[in-house]
């Protein structure tokens, strides 16, 4: 059986990992355990805001188009003079799997096959939202689009993008007779190919943390003149 990780956190952050994977709970409670530890590297106070379930629309320009992709939860800043939403980066999550009920180092789990499937369809589920993003103009100059995805506590970094015009008709989970016909094909093959191993990461482990804020770190240029015009206003 897998060592118990090592936490390197507040009692009150151990007590809300255990809760996130006992009895394997809903996503919902994934959802405020996730966000009290991405709230720790809310610091400054202004450094970035969490909007959850942003609608995002499939076809921006086309009002009568209402397929949307919705990510569990964005990341970025606000902005009065172009969209509102300026995203940082994205967040998908799913419910924890069984294996992950004693915490186990992260290392023992990057090569389970239940979790490296759920990675797997989370990956283009998180795509999605990532094209539709693009699509919106919600990134900041940029043609790849950072995404975080969670299976409970479980974490791993990806990069989407740059895509094709082609490649932004595509939706993996949810096809569409208008999508490039190519384009369609690669992504089912994509979806239907043989799960991998990907570096994963457990909240509260000290290795986590590090890692986290880099990630945030590394967006935190692209911000901040939204930072500077809010300050000043």
């Amino acid at each position: 059986m897998a060592q118990p990780a090592v936490l390197d956190t507040q009692p009150y952050l151990k007590y809300l990992l255990h809760a996130s994977v006992k009895d394997t709970p809903t996503e919902d409670i994934a959802y405020g355990v996730i966000c009290e530890f991405l709230l720790q590297h809310k610091n400054p106070s202004d450094r970035f805001i969490i909007f959850p379930q942003i609608f995002l629309r499939w076809k921006p320009n086309n009002p009568e188009d209402t397929r949307a992709e919705i990510p569990d939860f964005g990341w970025g800043n606000f902005s009065l003079h172009t969209l509102h939403i300026k995203l940082r980066l994205g967040i998908e999550v799913k419910r924890c799997v069984n294996a992950m009920e004693a915490l186990p180092d992260s290392s023992a789990l990057q090569s389970n096959v239940d979790i490296m499937s759920a990675f797997h369809e989370v990956f283009f589920q998180g795509e999605d939202q990532a094209k539709a993003a693009m699509k919106g103009h919600h990134f900041s100059e940029t043609e790849t689009a950072p995404w975080l995805l969670f299976i409970g506590p479980y974490w791993t970094p990806v990069q989407y993008g740059p895509f094709s015009p082609a490649q932004l008709t595509t939706r993996t989970h949810k096809p569409s007779d208008s999508a490039d016909f190519m384009a369609t094909l690669i992504a089912e093959r994509k979806l239907a190919s043989t799960p991998v191993a990907c570096p994963l990461y457990l909240l509260g482990t000290a290795e986590s943390a590090m890692q986290l804020e880099q990630f945030i770190a590394s967006t935190d240029f692209a911000a901040q003149h939204l930072r500077d015009a809010a300050a000043g206003y």
